[in-house]
C-alpha cells in the first residue's frame, strides 16, 4: 500500500509549525510579540525568506534543461514544505493584526496557500502520461491562478517591507 501524496510534506510542515508554535508561546508569555519587535521581525523575515525559496528555487529547478541537484520531486516537496511553514511564520509575525496592507497581504497569502494545496492535489491526481496532454489541463488552469497571485504577493510584500523600513526611519 502506498503512502498518501501529502504525507511527507504535511508531516514535516506540522513538525516545524509545532516547534515554532512552542517557541512563540514562550515568547508570548507577556503578550503577543509586536510585529515590529525582534521576535516579530525575525518571524517575518524568516517566513518571507522561506516563501521566496519556495517560489523561486522550485520554479528555477523545474525549467526544461536545468539539471540541478536532486530529483524534481524532492524540490516539489521542499516547495510545499516552505510554502506551508513560511506563511505560518508570517502569520505569527502579524501578531494577528490584519489592518491595511498587512491585512490584504495576509488574505492573499492564505488564498495562495489554499491554491497551493489544491494544486498539489491536482498534481498527484492528474495522470502525467495522458496521450495528447489533456489530463494535465486542470493543472495548467490552476497554474494560471497560483503563479500570478504569488507574483502579486511578492510585489505587495516588497512594498510592505520598504514602507515599514521607510516609516521606521522617518519616525525615529
Amino acid at each position: 500500500m502506498s503512502r498518501p501524496w501529502w504525507l511527507a510534506e504535511v508531516a514535516w510542515a506540522l513538525v516545524a509549525i509545532g516547534a515554532t508554535t512552542a517557541l512563540y508561546l514562550v515568547a508570548a508569555r507577556q503578550g503577543l510579540p509586536a510585529p515590529a519587535g525582534l521576535v516579530g521581525h525575525g518571524l517575518g523575515i524568516l517566513g518571507f525568506l522561506l516563501m521566496i525559496a519556495a517560489e523561486f528555487a522550485y520554479t528555477w529547478r523545474k525549467r526544461p534543461g536545468r539539471n540541478g541537484p536532486g530529483p524534481l520531486q524532492a524540490w516539489l516537496k521542499a516547495h510545499v514544505l516552505a510554502g506551508l511553514v513560511g506563511p505560518y511564520l508570517v502569520l505569527l509575525h502579524s501578531a494577528f493584526r490584519f489592518r491595511g496592507m498587512a491585512g490584504v497581504l495576509t488574505l492573499l497569502m492564505l488564498v495562495i496557500v489554499a491554491s497551493g494545496i489544491a494544486g498539489r492535489y491536482l498534481y498527484a491526481a492528474v495522470p502525467s502520461g495522458d496521450a495528447g496532454g489533456g489530463g494535465r489541463r486542470p493543472l495548467s488552469l490552476w497554474y494560471l491562478l497560483h503563479v500570478p497571485l504569488a507574483a502579486a504577493l511578492f510585489v505587495l510584500a516588497a512594498f510592505h517591507v520598504l514602507g515599514a523600513m521607510y516609516y521606521t526611519r522617518l519616525l525615529r
